[in-house]
């Protein structure tokens, strides 16, 4: 079988199968239907990008996981950055009103589950994304249909990014007791989503940028840990950030919201999350 032909094949059978998954797992598990699908979807697109490679010894070092004497240092810079860039745009936030300090009433317990919880789906997120997109789906564009340029890999990549985020926004209405005709509601929502361009193109801005954020971190580095530690540090902030601030809802398009990415205040705080890492990091020591 062909690549593009066995490409399509494998995409085939990741819808097919996250539809039927979907409402199946929806009786066992305490999540909204919307949600299982996608993380159904996301999974079948990890172990499709698994076997497509075909995994031999070096897989995960073609794809930017080998470990390396600056593992450990690259998740931490990544992820700290990442936090220290999103704290100082809430603090900006705050200082110019468009921010409030709203301290949420929960016990001490239901504060630090809602962190950990927060913390977990930001590493999850990072380290299945960035596999996905920076690892995979670059290399892949790269050195494939690009013959080893750089860029072009680069916008391809952060156009996919950004499209499966911000093509979500149309939600069609789910049956109680959802079934496969549900999952195909969720797949064709992209579609609909279309229709809201003109409230959809701020945050497909800012995770085009984020994307070339993680991807410039991934071309200085030669690795990808130090992009799954800036998503997951992001991710994690945006998760848990309600908790200490309420944003205001008007001029969104110059201040941003609370997901940082759908405003101009967002994207240069993010440009500069990215600046800082790529004049921080160098690229990895081969390990011995």
């Amino acid at each position: 079988m062909k690549g593009p032909v066995k490409f399509v094949a494998v995409v085939a059978v990741v819808l097919v199968s996250s539809a039927v998954l979907a409402p199946l797992l929806h009786d066992l598990l305490p999540y909204p239907f919307a949600r299982i699908f996608k993380r159904l979807l996301m999974i079948g697109a990890i172990l499709a990008a698994v076997l497509f490679v075909r995994i031999r010894r070096d897989t995960f070092a073609r794809y930017g996981m080998a470990r390396t004497p600056d593992t450990v240092r690259f998740l931490w810079t990544g992820f700290l950055t990442g936090i220290a860039g999103l704290v100082a745009f809430a603090l900006v936030s705050v200082a110019t009103g468009h921010a409030q300090v709203v301290i949420r009433q929960l016990s001490a317990l239901g504060r630090a589950e809602r962190i950990a919880e927060a913390l977990l789906t930001g590493i999850l997120i990072g380290v299945f994304e960035e596999f996905l997109f920076r690892g995979f789906l670059f290399t892949y564009t790269r050195d494939r249909l690009f013959r080893g340029r750089a860029l072009p890999g680069m916008v391809l990549t952060s156009l996919l990014y950004a499209t499966l985020h911000f093509l979500t926004v149309g939600k069609p209405v789910i049956s109680p007791d959802p079934g496969i005709a549900d999952s195909v509601k969720l797949m064709l929502a992209p579609v609909q989503s279309l229709t809201d361009w003109p409230m959809l193109w701020p945050s497909a801005v800012g995770l085009f940028l984020f994307g070339m954020v993680l991807n410039a971190c991934v071309i200085r580095t030669g690795s990808l840990y130090p992009s799954i530690g800036l998503h997951a540090g992001c991710v994690a902030f945006l998760r848990a950030v309600w908790l200490f601030l309420a944003f205001g809802k008007d001029d969104v398009l110059l201040w941003s919201s609370k997901r940082v990415y759908d405003g101009a205040m967002g994207w240069a705080f993010l440009l500069l999350i990215g600046l800082l890492l790529v004049v921080r990091l160098r690229r990895a020591v081969p390990s011995t």
